[in-house]
């Protein structure tokens, strides 16, 4: 997640929507009888078995009183696929999920569904919707122009081909964040080519210089689409991410740690940096069953989720390497970065320090670039952010350039994880529950 933010084509035609999403999947007919006046309502998540009949759904919908539902749906062959209905039900339902411990209560909830159809019920939980990219007080940060807009603002001059002005010649295209995880030794051997990375944020500017051609397709878990124009950004951290995992190298701009990755923008916040957790297991989904081989998560929120771990664990079966944001409340560690089915990135400035706003404690796994990074902005220029948001992606990148080699998934001796732990080195000064297993060396990763 970013500490402040200062300031998603069509996929390709083998990849499917898996996920399914059925607006007004179950229309309930009220008893007779006058109208009674209508109870506000709340959105909740009930978990199913993956071999639930849509019959079950149905009745388990009725018993909790919902008006509509939508279904996500897992597509594979994993011992962890699931069913989520996300529901409106009566606001006295949903109040029942406001018990002190979460089994007491699953435990109101489940009393008024059918045992019938209880028995194929995992969770039930608050649908609640929050700012994922909840900005902080501390950060300051500065935009840069394009290199349009530079030009603009000079005066007219006579310019040869050897004193024209480029963006290369007012800011190096290696930021110091990609020159100290080393990517640029690695180039030789990988960039990352054809692996499929998704970013699942506020969308992805599609048209920026540095990432234009980049974008192989996407979803918008707000339309259940995968049109173009539907997963485009429209806050702009989603496209600052994309810029430090895989902007073009051509020598203007900045560059990404794996710059022929293939990215896919997983459009799951809104132009405010808010979504709800249905949205993200959505994404989460969607990107296991669209063969996404890495996926960053910069965002994160206090709360816990069962469905949320439950899409973790399926993406993780499926062969999906999740890096996630550890968080920038100086405290513990984040949703969903405290699963262990992430790989948890904290922050750190270019003197190898913990960022002061970088959240820590023993679910972090390396520890990565976070303070004045600038990267790729959704006007076509460039910005400066801080946060763990920031250090992600650079571990992201990494993934990238070690699944390009030939490692797959995120556990066991050919996984991603064990490979990017041979290549960390611990960093003076800094405690396990600062920096993991410290900060990853690409040049390792090709050896």
């Amino acid at each position: 997640m970013s500490k402040l933010v200062t300031q998603t084509g069509k996929g390709d035609s083998n990849m499917k929507i898996m996920t399914t999403a059925l607006a007004a999947l179950f229309t309930l007919v009220s008893s007779g009888g006058p109208a009674a006046a209508a109870e506000p309502s709340k959105k909740i998540i009930i978990t199913m078995k993956a071999k639930s009949s849509s019959d079950t759904h149905l009745k388990v919908l009725q018993a909790l009183g919902s008006k509509a539902s939508f279904k996500i749906a897992s597509n594979g062959n994993s011992s962890n696929e699931f069913v989520a209905l996300v529901a409106e039900v009566p606001a006295s339902v949903a109040a029942k999920l406001k018990k002190s411990s979460p089994a007491a209560a699953k435990r109101d909830v489940m009393s008024l569904i059918p045992s019938a159809a209880a028995g194929d019920v995992l969770d039930v939980e608050e649908d609640f919707t929050t700012k994922w990219i909840e900005a902080t007080p501390s950060f300051q940060g500065t935009a840069f122009p394009s290199m349009e807009t530079v030009l603009g603002g000079l005066p007219k001059l006579n310019l040869t081909s050897n004193s024209a002005m480029t963006v290369a010649a007012l800011r190096p295209e290696i930021t110091w964040g990609i020159e100290r995880v080393r990517a640029p030794a690695a180039w030789d051997y990988t960039q990352g080519a054809k692996v499929r990375v998704a970013v699942v944020d506020t969308g992805i500017y599609t048209e920026h210089p540095d990432l234009k051609g980049k974008v192989d397709g996407g979803y918008d878990a707000f339309t259940k689409t995968e049109l173009k124009a539907n997963y485009q950004d429209q806050n702009g951290h989603g496209t600052h991410v994309s810029g430090t995992i895989a902007a073009i190298k051509d020598g203007r701009g900045v560059v990404g740690v794996a710059p022929k990755a293939r990215l896919y923008a997983v459009r799951v916040l809104d132009a405010d940096g808010s979504g709800s957790i249905s949205g993200i297991v959505d994404g989460i989904i969607w990107c296991a069953n669209n063969h996404i081989q890495v996926a960053n998560m910069s965002l994160g929120s206090s709360l816990p989720s069962p469905t949320l771990e439950r899409a973790l664990r399926y993406a993780k079966a499926m062969g999906v390497v999740v890096v996630a944001a550890a968080g920038n409340s100086g405290g513990s560690v984040g949703y969903p970065a405290a699963y262990p089915e992430t790989i948890a990135v904290s922050a750190s400035d270019s003197n190898d320090k913990l960022a002061e706003f970088s959240s820590r404690g023993p679910e972090v796994d390396f520890v990565a670039p976070g303070v004045s990074i600038v990267s790729s902005a959704m006007d076509g220029g460039f910005a400066n952010f801080n946060g763990t948001s920031m250090a992600a992606p650079h571990v992201t990148g990494l993934a990238a350039l070690a699944v390009a080699q030939g490692w797959v998934g995120l556990d066991g001796p050919d996984g991603v994880f064990a490979q990017l732990k041979k290549a960390a080195k611990k960093l003076p000064g800094l405690t396990p529950e600062q920096q993991g297993s410290g900060m990853i060396d690409a040049s390792l990763l090709v050896r």
